[in-house]
């Protein structure tokens, strides 16, 4: 069986999410409208399975194949020993708590999009959407052996 290169379906979802920025800058950071806000300087929680399917709706793909290219890129955090990109969590933002299924994609593919396809000059900061702290061993645990996100991530 042939290795497949993901680097063109990679670029094409990069210049997708940066066309989703460009359309509608509140889809990013934005916690209680958005699809993806920054948890940590490494880490965008995503918001599953919408993200996929609007990241692959933008990119003229299927979700499977999105998720797919994030994963053997190294782009989206999988729990080695599930076998997912999914974890539910407890998200915390402007006081209230919410259950969500999430997805974890790394910092630097979405930063990395926004600079080179929608002119974003520097990174986004870190939003103020935050995991309850009792998440933490349970996002550490879905890490493995990854670098999970730091205390900024919990409240």
């Amino acid at each position: 069986m042939p290795l497949t290169d993901y680097q063109e379906s990679l670029t094409r979802l990069q210049k997708a999410l940066a066309e989703g920025y460009r359309e509608s800058p509140q889809v990013f950071n934005v916690p209680g409208q958005s699809l993806v806000c920054k948890v940590d300087p490494d880490y965008y929680l995503a918001l599953e399975p919408i993200f996929m399917e609007i990241l692959a709706r933008w990119a003229v793909s299927f979700p499977q194949s999105a998720q797919d290219t994030l994963m053997h890129t190294g782009n989206l955090v999988v729990c080695k020993p599930l076998g997912t990109h999914i974890i539910p969590l407890t998200l915390n933002w402007d006081g209230k708590d919410f259950e969500v299924q999430a997805a974890f994609l790394m910092a630097d593919f979405v930063d990395r999009a926004l600079k080179l396809y929608a002119g974003v000059a520097e990174p986004l900061p870190v939003s103020e959407l935050r995991i309850r702290a009792d998440e933490r061993k349970a996002v550490e645990a879905f890490f493995g052996d990854k670098t999970p996100p730091g205390a900024v991530a919990y409240l």
